[in-house]
């Protein structure tokens, strides 16, 4: 009998304020629960939102456990880097094992995966970054397939479209760039246009977007260069 992935999530930070509080000075509003809320049951899994959870380690702990022991799988976003108030890390570490830490690639570096070990058996854990753009990128560019996999599904990749970039990207990193990205008619062709505030803490990117525009490592983008587009539509 087919059952749906149950995907148990929390998200850290004691400076989260949800929808609908006041804004007060040091605190930001909780964009990823709902990110998360919006993505996950698109792919037809069972979301089970334990909402946020407080910066200690031993918070973090008991979460981590508490979300094994209810999901097939579990994702946080928030506290995977190595701040002060960064817990998951040595949260996993503590329960389970820890089989990836960091990407090569912007917006999305400190992303997280291991297993967590629980009576039942040991539970897949993907903990993604705190910024609202990193967590949007990740979940889409790994989270998503790993989690389809799970569920049995055999087409997994997605495939660009080339098209010409309409914009100048004139400094290279050496971390492959993940743009927000939509196409526009201009001259009578279909040209890549990117947001022009690409910072990960812009989710407004994201909903303005159309996809990704991938920019390679150590690569500088010159108007009318080809480059490659991954629509969103195929991530879904």
């Amino acid at each position: 009998m087919y059952q749906p992935l149950k995907i148990a999530t929390f998200t850290t930070g004691d400076e989260l304020l949800e929808p609908g509080e006041n804004p007060q000075e040091g605190k930001i509003y909780n964009a990823n629960r709902y990110t998360l809320s919006g993505l996950i049951p698109q792919l037809g899994f069972e979301l089970i939102d334990l909402g946020r959870v407080a910066d200690t380690l031993d918070a973090t702990i008991e979460a981590m456990k508490n979300a094994a022991a209810i999901a097939d799988v579990v994702m946080t976003t928030g506290g995977v880097s190595v701040g002060e108030e960064d817990h998951i890390k040595p949260a996993l570490e503590s329960l389970g094992e820890m089989h990836m830490w960091k990407v090569k690639m912007k917006p999305g570096k400190p992303i997280a995966y291991g297993k967590i070990g629980v009576e039942k058996g040991k539970v897949p854990f993907i903990g993604l970054p705190g910024n609202p753009v990193s967590a949007f990128a990740t979940y889409k560019l790994f989270a998503r397939p790993y989690l389809m996999k799970m569920q049995g599904a055999t087409e997994l990749s997605s495939r660009p479209i080339w098209l010409k970039a309409d914009f100048n990207w004139p400094t290279a990193n050496f971390r492959r760039e993940f743009l927000r990205a939509r196409l526009v008619n201009k001259r009578q062709e279909t040209v890549v246009e990117i947001f022009p505030h690409q910072g990960s803490g812009v989710l407004m990117s994201a909903s303005w977007a159309e996809g990704f525009a991938v920019i390679p490592e150590d690569t500088i983008i010159k108007r009318g260069d080809k480059i490659a587009f991954y629509p969103f539509s195929t991530f879904v």
